[in-house]
């Protein structure tokens, strides 16, 4: 018999791939305990609805940020630290993509939704702020430099980009991660020396 945590995991990794297949009001709590292989009731004990599920869900997300936060360490090349920050950004978002672009997606018509969506990046925004202030006291960005508006600025053509990539698919419009980090995170970078 599966744990209540093993329980919530499989529910949680249910509603996570079937908003991003089926946006949040076409995921139902039917199609939930399928996909999860549990009884509706079950969902219903576990989580009450769809929003506590969401909220659980952004919960988890956000604990992976302050990991990500704990574990990173600048090595002193600004280029070398915004890129690796760059690409944690990039993975996170398409770990997690079901929510990042959630907000973007369906935010407008469930206020719910963007309350709950926008936890993310202002959480990113907290932990952003901390590395960019390290960096300043470093040396590595220079002490003029407004942090929280170029946290802000860092946050945005990072999550442009992804969002972008993702509606585009990397088509004749998309920037490739790769291209991303070498031309856009490098002038970024110069811009805070």
């Amino acid at each position: 018999m599966a744990t209540k945590q093993e329980t919530d995991q499989r529910i949680l990794t249910a509603f996570s791939e079937l908003v991003l297949k089926y946006g949040y009001h076409g995921t139902t709590t039917r199609k939930i305990a399928e996909r999860a292989g549990v009884n509706e009731s079950t969902v219903f004990r576990h989580f009450k609805d769809k929003h506590h599920l969401l909220d659980r869900l952004i919960d988890l997300y956000i604990d992976d940020i302050d990991h990500l936060n704990e574990t990173f360490q600048i090595d002193g090349d600004i280029e070398t630290d915004l890129q690796r920050v760059a690409e944690l950004y990039a993975t996170f978002i398409q770990r997690h993509q079901a929510v990042s672009l959630l907000g973007v997606k369906e935010g407008n018509q469930f206020p719910e939704i963007r309350q709950a969506v926008k936890k993310l990046p202002l959480q990113f925004a907290v932990s952003l702020t901390n590395t960019f202030n390290q960096m300043v006291e470093s040396g590595e960005i220079s002490a003029q430099v407004n942090v929280p508006q170029e946290v802000s600025n860092f946050i945005l053509i990072n999550f442009g980009n992804a969002v972008f990539n993702d509606v585009y698919s990397y088509g004749e419009l998309g920037i490739p991660l790769d291209r991303f980090m070498q031309e856009n995170i490098k002038t970024f970078a110069q811009h805070l020396k």
